[in-house]
């Protein structure tokens, strides 16, 4: 199963099994972190990808993840654990010593008659007329001259999990952070549900005003269709200005505004808001 590491309340995918839950099981998922070799811009994201509370609980339901805390990730290392730290950061540097060393020494060798007839010209144009030149022993000088490489020079390998052996705890989904009262948390993951079960891939709709952003693929190709929103109580009253301003903003996104509710026998409904020209 795919871990799941909670952190304040929010799943989190640390590994590249992301991807799977986004090709196999229509799980976006949103990337929050940034990408070693472009730390600072934040048009390309890359892991953790946090979920949303309904996409975790899906997914925990499935059988497909497991959720997990990792209660000391936060504490100082002991002693032994920061002697295999370094141990791991000395045999990093010795490999790519050896690795960068074995490539100098194959570009010297090809070029190693290069260097010899810049020699003889050098000398020549001080006046040496008898030179006599042994290119393995000159080969061997320029292998001497190779500088060793520093620290501070090496690839540094960026774990995206603790790779370390460490103490994790199993949770269920009760652990998941959720803002609604368990009622409305309920019929908002009845209708998550319902509508993943449909094929549609579902990410946040917060930036359109709505709960949830339907595509009928992967988002990175489609447009979405519909913004669905929520309504947990069917007894509370709607204002007319915000029916409107709904519907009129989904116009302007060119999408379909839709209300999702829990009818009174469980089953799970939906309201398509359309405008039309008077």
């Amino acid at each position: 199963m795919i871990p799941l590491y909670i952190e304040n309340g929010v799943p989190l995918v640390w590994n590249s099994q992301g991807h799977d839950l986004r090709s196999k099981h229509r799980i976006c998922g949103a990337l929050i972190g940034s990408l070693p070799s472009f730390p600072r811009q934040n048009d390309f994201t890359g892991l953790p990808m946090a979920l949303m509370t309904e996409e975790a609980a899906l997914l925990v339901e499935k059988g497909i993840c497991e959720l997990y805390q990792l209660p000391k990730i936060n504490e100082k290392p002991p002693e032994k654990e920061k002697q295999e730290i370094l141990a791991q950061e000395q045999k990093v540097l010795e490999e790519q010593s050896e690795a960068l060393r074995k490539r100098k020494v194959e570009q010297l060798s090809q070029k190693i008659d290069i260097i010899m007839a810049g020699k003889k010209q050098k000398l020549l144009s001080k006046g040496v007329t008898d030179v006599n030149l042994d290119k393995q022993a000159l080969l061997q000088e320029e292998i001497n001259k190779l500088p060793c490489l520093t620290p501070g020079n090496v690839l540094v390998h960026l774990p995206t999990e603790h790779y370390i052996p460490t103490e994790r705890k199993k949770l269920d989904v009760n652990a998941l952070r959720s803002g609604l009262t368990e009622r409305d948390n309920d019929i908002r993951y009845s209708i998550f549900k319902d509508l993943w079960e449909r094929g549609y891939y579902i990410t946040s709709g917060s930036k359109f005003g709505s709960d949830y952003l339907l595509y009928p693929g992967d988002p990175v190709r489609f447009h979405a269709m519909y913004m669905v929103r929520c309504v947990c109580d069917r007894t509370t009253l709607f204002r007319p200005a915000s029916l409107v301003s709904f519907g009129r903003l989904s116009v302007a996104v060119n999408k379909l505004a839709v209300l999702a509710f829990c009818n009174s026998y469980g089953k799970i409904e939906y309201q398509t808001l359309q405008w039309h020209d008077s």
